[in-house]
């Protein structure tokens, strides 16, 4: 959708399974059915950017927490 055209128009070949995993989706390899180039495409994971707020929200809700147990942050090797 974001490129304009579908999946079939933008490449003759894409493999069914990924390559290999990126940090926010998975890589397939592909053919650019215009010139033949093979290339990497990056496929964001579904609702990638709700996991992600989620997880700095949890963590920081974590952070405020353990600053109230100064013993548990020194074993952390935290940082204030």
């Amino acid at each position: 959708e974001e490129l304009g055209k579908t999946v079939d128009g933008l490449f003759s070949e894409i493999t069914p399974e990924p390559v290999a995993a990126a940090s926010l989706g998975q890589v397939y390899k592909a053919t650019l059915r215009e010139t033949g180039e093979v290339v990497a495409v990056k496929v964001q994971r579904p609702a990638v950017l709700e996991t992600v707020s989620l997880d700095l929200y949890l963590a920081r809700e974590l952070g405020l927490l353990a600053r109230k147990f100064p013993a548990l942050v020194k074993r952390l090797d935290a940082v204030d």
